[in-house]
């Protein structure tokens, strides 16, 4: 009866990152939609990529590997765009521009969210988390095609 996997806090972590945001993404969504616009977010599967990692599931793990892998590569190349462009960027809240932000603090952001990305990667790759999945040592960071 005692079997239960217990769940490493960095994996509980990664979860509820992706829970917090799937709230952000919905929040933007029902804001756009107030205001006349239809946004489509894919953010907001995070609301099963969170307790899909805590139930283990194999499926959303690779799920949650491929936003990571969206931002690791996105990251990177929105710094690089912000860099050639002139001038200060406009910053939005839930879809809303509510002010203009440096390029300089738009590249921080950029830096914080490839940084998060990368641990949350690390994490869902490591040993341990791997084999809570059912993946055996070794076993490629995704999930093998069954």
């Amino acid at each position: 009866m005692g079997s239960a996997k217990p769940i490493p806090t960095a994996l509980r972590v990664v979860a509820g990152l992706f829970v917090f945001e799937a709230v952000c993404a919905a929040i933007e969504v029902v804001v756009s939609l107030m205001h006349g616009h239809i946004n489509l977010n894919f953010g907001v599967l995070g609301f099963l990529i969170g307790p899909g990692l805590i139930r283990l599931s194999r499926g959303w793990r690779t799920c949650a590997l491929v936003f990571c892998w969206f931002a690791l590569l996105g990251a990177p190349l929105l710094m690089l765009l912000m860099l050639g462009d002139s001038g200060s960027l406009d910053f939005k809240f839930l879809g809303q521009r509510v002010g203009r932000a440096s390029r300089e603090l738009g590249f921080i952001f950029g830096v914080i969210v490839f940084l998060l990305a990368l641990w949350q990667y690390r994490v869902l790759t490591r040993e341990d988390v791997r084999q809570l999945f059912g993946l055996p040592p070794g076993a490629p960071p995704s999930d093998p095609p069954e």
